[in-house]
């Protein structure tokens, strides 16, 4: 009887110590609000991705440095979110916070593990004197919308087509373009191909592609490589041969 009880208590202890850890592990990522200061090592010390969640209107008048943009009132801003690529810290801030703290609980919810919600958002960053860029730059091929049809041809006039997955709100695709420009410029017996992934998000559910940038090497219809994320022109010179 004694060593039945022992037993009893023995699975009791374990039961709960796992039911423990297991709350520990699902409670281990949460979002996490610093201040204008923390932020500003953060980012400096720990590079991941800054995202501003305002509106157009609101970006235009000025922004922090290296940010990247979706408007939290963008009916696609969770599908968009989740074309950030994981694995990396992000940073987000509104005007004043309220709009990046329910912004970054939904990354946390899409499975980014380290996000950093800005306290007082642009407009204390901004006061408090912290370095800012006005206006945005657009690249024109960003807009270009193109169907299953357009891409096929491509593929099948080209002996070699790079598509390149990228949006105007990332910043990891606007240090792109002087790579594509130069891999355009030196390579002319490949045809690159910028999708916007806004505007064309069925080309790019129809070759897989979950996050920006994304590039797809083909030699006529045969992916011969993939790669996600920034690329320096060496490694893309590297990954066609």
């Amino acid at each position: 009887m004694r060593v039945k009880l022992l037993y009893f208590f023995i699975l009791i202890a374990i039961f709960s110590s796992c039911r423990n850890l297991s709350s520990e592990i699902n409670s281990e990522h949460h979002v996490v609000n610093i201040n204008h200061e923390k932020f500003s090592n953060l980012t400096e010390t720990n590079s991941g991705v800054i995202l501003d969640v305002r509106t157009k209107e609101e970006t235009l008048n000025g922004h922090l440095l290296n940010a990247s943009f979706i408007d939290f009132y963008d009916a696609d801003f969770a599908e968009k979110a989740s074309w950030i690529k994981k694995g990396q810290p992000v940073y987000v801030y509104c005007h004043a916070g309220g709009r990046s703290a329910k912004a970054a609980e939904i990354l946390i919810g899409l499975g980014f593990k380290e996000v950093y919600n800005l306290v007082g958002g642009y407009s204390n960053w901004n006061n408090s004197g912290y370095p800012i860029k006005k206006g945005l730059e657009l690249n024109i091929r960003d807009l270009d919308v193109y169907t299953m049809e357009q891409i096929n041809n491509v593929l099948k006039t080209n002996a070699n087509t790079l598509l390149v997955f990228k949006t105007p709100w990332c910043l990891p695709c606007k240090k792109l373009d002087p790579v594509l420009d130069e891999f355009t410029q030196e390579y002319r017996n490949w045809s690159v191909v910028v999708i916007n992934m806004d505007a064309n998000s069925q080309l790019a559910k129809h070759y897989s592609v979950k996050s920006v940038p994304t590039l797809l090497g083909y030699r006529k219809t045969n992916n011969v490589f993939k790669h996600l994320g920034f690329i320096t022109y060496n490694d893309l010179v590297d990954a066609i041969h």
